[in-house]
């Protein structure tokens, strides 16, 4: 198993290296791709997907008219948070409107319950993994972005072996029995010292560094890395499901690898606005 997660894991961020580097075109395509497979994995997991065909079909045009959207902003050059902010928050009251008409119409099947599930599980994948591609189209995207990835995978692989190693205290038992206090300071302690090394690597490529700033930053993304994994394993505990789907081995499925992804993503974005670590000089 462990050997399983390293082999897949090393691919898997090899993957995402040679797509970010091709830019912010290649990234949107790839995003795309993993906002159709993340809601596929969470309707069927969630059991929406066979019960709800209508409504399950609402919420991939919304997710691909968003993705769409900013493909073509990718295309055309221009990815900021204006044009996000404006087509992105139209559909998704659009979306959320659609929805509501569907419950009223078709009430005796489709209850508030259900809409409200199915729409924040909607808004949540693909707003999340949209600041993925905002991120790149920042003057400084194309070094922010990696920052998303390090502080995700890099709190996932230092907990991992922190808590194998050291792990005594449970962190939240009854939703990952698996982690620890333990885990989750490693994780901590681990993305502080992956991002200053990157830091360090930037430096003497001539980009400008506020190395507070990075540190700051490495130890919340390890911290909302953490929840956004402790979210996706409380949708499963109450599901009764292990992962959400069979696709990557030694992972489980895409929300099994890009859980805390989703969590980091829009930090790193907002980060970058409010506390930037990375500059062109």
């Amino acid at each position: 198993m462990l050997k399983e997660r390293v082999i897949y894991g090393t691919l898997g961020f090899a993957a995402a290296v040679a797509v970010i580097l091709q830019g912010s075109i290649a990234l949107s395509i790839a995003i795309f791709a993993l906002v159709v497979m993340s809601l596929f994995e969470m309707y069927k997991s969630t059991g929406l997907l066979k019960k709800y065909k209508e409504l399950t079909a609402m919420g991939f045009i919304f997710a691909c008219a968003a993705m769409i959207f900013l493909l073509n902003a990718a295309v055309k050059g221009e990815i900021n948070y204006r044009v996000f902010s404006q087509g992105v928050l139209q559909a998704t009251l659009a979306f959320g409107f659609v929805l509501m008409l569907f419950m009223i119409f078709m009430h005796e099947k489709v209850h508030f319950s259900t809409v409200s599930m199915l729409f924040l599980e909607t808004v949540y994948i693909t707003v999340t993994f949209a600041h993925i591609i905002l991120i790149s189209g920042e003057d400084n995207g194309k070094f922010t972005v990696w920052l998303v990835f390090f502080g995700a995978w890099g709190a996932d692989t230092f907990a991992y072996f922190a808590g194998k190693i050291f792990g005594r205290h449970k962190l939240i038992e009854k939703v990952s029995p698996k982690k620890t206090v333990e885990g989750a300071l490693g994780g901590i302690f681990g993305d502080i010292i992956v991002y200053a090394v990157y830091g360090i690597i930037l430096s003497k490529n001539h980009i400008g560094v506020n190395y507070i700033n990075l540190v700051v930053s490495g130890a919340l993304a390890a911290a909302v890395s953490q929840i956004g994994d402790l979210i996706m394993s409380c949708i499963k505990r109450e599901n009764h499901i292990k992962d959400y789907g069979d696709i990557i081995p030694g992972h489980g499925g895409i929300l099994d690898r890009f859980d805390s992804v989703l969590t980091v993503a829009p930090l790193i974005f907002y980060l970058n606005i409010y506390l930037p670590s990375v500059f062109i000089k």
